[in-house]
């Protein structure tokens, strides 16, 4: 068990943190400004926590990062660390296409709880440049002084950290990581530029992860140190993620694989609609607008019911956000 509120190195950043969803209470039908249900955060903490996960990272796209309040948004990390109480390492969501709103939303978690490192997104819908991408990473850096882990997701931005400017932005001692959520399991560009920002960053301050909830096995093989997961919600989920890279430490790469294959259906179901929509269906939750719920998609009915289905048989543990 950690006793670490945060971390501060590369070395730290392995295994598998699970991108804590941030419930909602149904206190607001238009859903505009709902409460965040913080009995029902416990129940998912201590659920993963006992699962095993090595971190937890709230507040990111998966914690409705783009819809909660500004003030919604520290006091959910800050809860979480508070209650977290250094049963396991936290790090926070704290990313945004404008620099200034970004640094000072790391300061303000830095004034309410100290070091704390953070998930920082690229710069989605003003799309800098690459220039312009290392100048707001480095200006978090030397602004803040916080440990950073990059978020490259191009399919929610349309934003790419080529690799030449993660390999760039792994010489600052305070960029410790980066959250690869591109398709590196096939061949091709992504593929090539993740393997290529891994090999060049062997023996720096700098880890790479996998973004992609099918490709942790992927991850590890390329030489990538675990997990930043929104299916790791789900304790069942978690646990599989945990053996895949126990399964890989121990040399068993074929075991790793045959694990993530194990984890595929629960995966897709989880990405069956937007990310974070199948999971505030698990956990009997509203989203803020403009998202919606499972059952105002088309097919919707259909797949409410398939997700229940994989409650009773797969993931038992979510049985009791049904009842509430």
């Amino acid at each position: 068990m950690s006793n670490l509120r945060s971390i501060s190195t590369a070395s730290q950043l392995t295994g598998v943190w699970p991108a804590l969803f941030t419930p909602l209470k149904a206190d607001d039908p238009k859903r505009l400004r709902n409460s965040i249900d913080y009995d029902k955060t416990k129940l998912i903490i201590d659920d993963m926590i006992a699962a095993g996960v090595t971190g937890i990272v709230p507040v990111g796209t998966t914690g409705q990062s783009p819809t909660v309040s500004p003030e919604q948004h520290l006091d959910m990390i800050r809860f979480t660390v508070d209650y977290v109480d250094g049963r396991v390492p936290v790090i926070a969501g704290a990313g945004s296409n404008s620099t200034r709103e970004s640094v000072d939303m790391i300061q303000a978690i830095q004034k309410a709880l100290g070091p704390t490192a953070v998930l920082c997104v690229t710069g989605y819908y003003n799309n800098p440049p690459q220039e312009g991408l290392v100048n707001h990473f480095e200006t978090l850096s030397s602004e803040t002084g916080a440990k950073i882990v990059l978020y490259n997701v191009p399919a929610r931005t349309a934003s790419y950290l080529e690799a030449d400017t993660l390999i760039r932005l792994a010489a600052d001692k305070n960029i410790i990581g980066n959250k690869q959520a591109v398709d590196f399991r096939s061949a091709g560009k992504f593929r090539d530029d993740t393997a290529k920002v891994i090999a060049a960053t062997k023996g720096m301050d700098f880890t790479t992860v996998s973004g992609e909830d099918d490709g942790v096995a992927a991850m590890l093989e390329l030489g990538g140190s675990g997990v930043i997961t929104a299916s790791g919600n789900i304790p069942e989920v978690a646990k599989i993620f945990l053996s895949i890279i126990a399964a890989h430490n121990a040399g068993d790469a074929a075991k790793a694989r045959e694990l993530q294959e194990s984890a595929m259906p629960l995966v897709k179901l989880v990405f069956s609609r937007k990310n974070p929509i199948p999971l505030a269906a698990l956990f009997n939750s509203p989203l803020f607008q403009p998202l919606v719920s499972v059952k105002e998609t088309a097919g919707g009915e259909a797949l409410q019911a398939e997700l229940m289905k994989m409650v009773s048989e797969k993931a038992p543990s979510l049985r009791k956000y049904q009842e509430k």
